[in-house]
């Protein structure tokens, strides 16, 4: 067990809950794209002890059975008819009892955050956060474990009766979109608010392309081109329906993507290695829009502990 943790989803030291106990497990796992997919039973209750998990946001739809999960702030329980979303980076120790079953989804950081920022239809600055259970007996709760059955399902079947993993990498895209507007997080309310009148396409187009190339040199120019409109209307498009200028929506992009990479504490970077990643060349300009957005240094952000610090 303890090679198949790190094998699929984190390096972990698995031990029986009773003492001299043995463990029996059944368990499959699937990968597909950036997502894990696995489900299984804890016939004997066990403990997995590890030091974070990865850098990901971990869906439990239990079927049988309890689970806690101890991180670094709070203690949170899985029981049927209850799930949980929850940041596995600050997992510290799961505890399986006995027959406990159930299915999970691990989804990459960078994807959820990149599907709420097409919700808002704007940068997401700053964690990611989820709050509470996943009510499965509520009516979305339970469109959140139908979608999660038809998952698995669908990576079970055999033969001709299996879809496409393009097929299935959709239906993982849907059960991202249903938590994001289903399970509270501190992006809900923003999430919430009445749409804005639709957007236009080459103004869509312009924040995909400043999206993907958010760390190359591009200019306002090269936008427009990629988008199809003048640089005028490009800008006015911006100035109506985004209300800033595309130079600093650009900006923005930039600045959480630098922040981001500053916070993860699986590597250690040089600052201006970093910020050069994001399209900053001169460092004093980019410490002071970095300060300016964030109320603090670059320095200062790499200073902060992390989950899985000690």
């Amino acid at each position: 067990m303890t090679a198949h943790y790190a094998r699929t989803l984190f390096p972990a030291i698995v031990e029986p809950l009773a003492a001299r106990g043995t463990i029996s497990v059944e368990d499959r796992h699937y990968t597909v794209g950036s997502y894990g997919v696995w489900s299984g039973k804890c016939n004997s209750g066990m403990s997995v002890a590890l030091p974070g998990g990865p850098d990901a946001y971990g869906l439990y739809l239990p079927t049988a059975g309890g689970m806690l999960i101890d991180t670094d702030s709070r203690l949170l329980e899985s029981v049927p008819g209850r799930g949980l979303l929850a940041d596995m980076s600050s997992f510290k120790q799961l505890t399986l009892f006995e027959q406990r079953g159930h299915m999970g989804i691990a989804f990459e950081k960078s994807a959820m955050v990149r599907q709420l920022s097409e919700l808002l239809d704007a940068p997401v600055p700053g964690n990611l956060e989820f709050a509470g259970p996943v009510d499965l007996m509520s009516e979305r709760g339970m469109q959140i474990a139908a979608l999660g059955n038809l998952i698995w399902h669908n990576l079970t079947a055999g033969g001709a009766d299996r879809s496409s993993a393009a097929f299935t990498e959709c239906l993982l895209q849907a059960m991202m979109i249903s938590l994001l507007e289903t399970v509270p997080h501190n992006y809900s309310a923003q999430l919430q608010r009445p749409a804005s009148p639709a957007v236009p396409r080459q103004l869509k187009r312009a924040m995909e392309y400043m999206h993907t190339n958010a760390g190359a040199d591009i200019r306002l120019i090269d936008v427009a081109r990629e988008a199809g409109a003048s640089v005028r209307s490009l800008q006015a498009a911006f100035q109506q329906f985004k209300n800033t200028t595309p130079i600093a929506y650009l900006r923005m992009i930039r600045l959480q993507g630098a922040r981001r990479a500053l916070m993860d504490s699986s590597h250690s970077r040089l600052i201006a290695d970093i910020a050069r990643d994001w399209g900053f060349s001169h460092m004093g300009r980019f410490a002071a829009l970095y300060y300016q957005c964030f109320g603090e240094m670059p320095s200062e952000t790499v200073k902060q502990p992390r989950h899985g610090d000690r």
